[in-house]
């Protein structure tokens, strides 16, 4: 299913399109993580010990999802200003980079 239309019910406006929310772009894993994640209050550390799972594990997670979650077209400098901030793991970074070296050759791997 997929949400088509929107409408508000003071003004009566209504948008028609397709509308996907963000979170749903999400694979039923990273989406289980995501409520996991919110319902720890953002503390890797306390899901480290209630799922037995490494710490380093849980942030790579949890960087897969804030890559996917941000736009590819992110610039080269964004990317690098976001990781040297702490705010990217490596990981996450290279991949933001590579989709946007693949935006600006128009999604051709090839060159």
């Amino acid at each position: 299913m997929a949400v088509t239309r929107l409408r508000c019910p003071r003004c009566e406006t209504e948008v028609h399109g397709s509308f996907l929310a963000p979170l749903a772009q999400l694979s039923v894993a990273q989406q289980a993580f995501a409520v996991r994640f919110l319902v720890s209050r953002g503390n890797l550390k306390e899901l480290e010990r209630e799922e037995g799972v490494s710490y380093q594990a849980l942030r790579s997670l949890l960087d897969e999802i804030v890559a996917q979650l941000t736009p590819a077209s992110a610039s080269r400098a964004d990317v690098l200003t976001r990781l040297r901030r702490g705010d990217l793991r490596a990981e996450a970074a290279l991949r933001l980079l590579e989709a946007a070296d693949q935006d600006e050759q128009g999604g051709n791997e090839d060159g």
